[in-house]
């Protein structure tokens, strides 16, 4: 499983494409750091995939206990809008325009790439700065209903 960690800014170019942090580039699994498959995200982002996640998303889809036609409808969505890229020398991927309009990015657009685990995201840095803004409040929720401990926790630190 690829683990994509981290939150970068990058800007397109005119062409549509993008750097990808070389840390995301190397939790690619070996032999497969060359590509990337990207489609939609399920929010106003692209999303990237190494090759095994995205047989194991397709094995998800196929599996979702829906509505048949419902199901057609969201495999046409995800997968007819999948792109296999691969990165260039200077580690960059092409967006295409279907995507980068999906996500509102052009040339201009200031991106956000972060790593979200299992798969990687793609967005306008405008949108995911409100994105951000909106969430606060849940993650105060869940957090505190979950009562996760972010910090280090060592055996010993229980005897301070």
């Amino acid at each position: 499983m690829a683990d994509f960690y981290g939150h970068y800014h990058n800007s397109l170019d005119p062409k549509g494409r993008l750097a990808i942090p070389i840390k995301l580039r190397n939790a690619l699994p070996e032999g497969q750091r060359n590509q990337l498959y990207i489609t939609r995200g399920i929010e106003k982002c692209i999303t990237g995939y190494s090759y095994k996640e995205y047989q194991r998303f397709l094995k998800q889809l196929d599996q979702l206990q829906i509505n048949e036609k419902v199901k057609r409808k969201l495999k046409r969505e995800f997968i007819g809008r999948t792109f296999e890229t691969v990165f260039d020398k200077q580690g960059r991927i092409t967006l295409p325009q279907e995507l980068l309009k999906f996500a509102q990015l052009d040339g201009t657009s200031e991106a956000i790439v972060l790593g979200s685990g299992n798969v990687m995201e793609i967005w306008n840095a405008e949108l995911y700065q409100a994105e951000s803004e909106e969430i606060e409040d849940v993650i105060q929720s869940i957090m505190g209903e979950a009562r996760l401990d972010t910090s280090e926790h060592t055996p010993d630190s229980d005897e301070l």
